[in-house]
């Protein structure tokens, strides 16, 4: 049979509310007291009832993490660095997949409310989602992770300046004599799924160079993130060109693959896992804390997708 409360505190000879203190970390325990409730739970193996001691604290230390994408092994990433972070400070994490499917969200964050879980991270939201406004009208901490800052000051946010960043990537471009360049990116209703795309067509734009589509010829092509871009590198090596001697390419987000010895992609590596971990810590901080959008480091990692132009190039 399972053992109880009541159970440890016979044993040990002291009471349930001594019992409690220790199992909660109270220092106002003796020491001698402490070690013989101790020996009691182990010799028992007594678990204290989490669903109880949440509805007496009024918090389930469980935290949920919101992805788009779970194939995209970023978001993998950004799972690992938020469950570490989670564990260390007494709370477990869900992780939900809406597959950016606007009721499938709605469904999923639902059931999140309904398991009054005590934060919720958002690493993508579907166009057109209510989601985060019906999170914070219900007090629920929400952190948003790598899309943009948020229009609600109720609600944090950890973030990468793509705007930087896709500049980077194109004075890249420009510095190797690219002028005819092309965006790739998968049609997903995401929300600031543009966000990329938008700083790439500026950064264009200042330099004089000329953005044209994928089947126009362009000597380089910036994909939105890596998944697009590997998948893009297989493409043009079936259509029998050479990259980057015919065409160069360029990713975002430097997933593990990326370094890869038949890959070696061009990218600008972002740090997912230290993305989730500091979501984390502010979900969990003083709500005077959370209101605020920090921007993480970057950097282009220039690798062997990209080179020199070449003339007579076709995507």
């Amino acid at each position: 049979m399972t053992a109880t409360l009541e159970d440890v505190a016979r044993l040990a000879g002291v009471s349930k509310s001594t019992v409690s203190n220790v199992v909660r970390g109270s220092s106002q325990v003796a020491a001698d007291t402490r070690a013989r409730v101790d020996d009691a739970v182990k010799q028992l193996g007594y678990r204290p009832n989490g669903i109880a001691r949440a509805l007496r604290e009024r918090v389930t230390r469980v935290l949920a993490l919101v992805v788009p994408d779970q194939a995209n092994p970023v978001y993998a990433e950004m799972a690992l660095g938020a469950e570490r972070r989670a564990r260390e400070a007494g709370y477990a994490l869900l992780v939900v997949n809406t597959a950016c499917d606007l009721a499938a969200e709605r469904s999923q964050v639902d059931a999140l409310v309904e398991r009054r879980v005590d934060g919720v991270l958002i690493a993508g939201l579907c166009a057109g989602s209510r989601v985060t406004d019906t999170l914070a009208e219900r007090g629920t901490p929400v952190v948003l992770l790598g899309f943009g800052a948020p229009s609600d000051a109720r609600i944090a946010a950890v973030d990468y300046d793509d705007e930087a960043a896709m500049d980077a990537v194109v004075a890249h471009l420009a510095e190797l004599g690219h002028r005819r360049v092309a965006f790739a990116r998968r049609h997903v209703d995401e929300a600031g799924g543009e966000r990329r795309l938008v700083a790439f067509t500026l950064a264009v734009a200042r330099r004089g160079m000329e953005l044209v589509e994928l089947d126009e010829g362009p000597s380089a092509i910036a994909a939105h993130n890596d998944v697009v871009a590997i998948e893009l590198l297989d493409e043009l090596e079936r259509q029998g060109l050479r990259v980057p001697e015919d065409i160069s390419v360029v990713g975002f987000d430097d997933v593990p693959l990326a370094s890869h010895a038949r890959i070696e992609l061009t990218t600008v590596h972002t740090d997912a896992v230290a993305l989730g971990a500091r979501g984390v810590e502010l979900a969990l901080a003083p709500a005077r804390r959370r209101a605020e959008r920090e921007l993480l480091p970057w950097r282009l990692v220039v690798r062997r997708s990209t080179g020199p132009v070449s003339g007579g190039t076709r995507a």
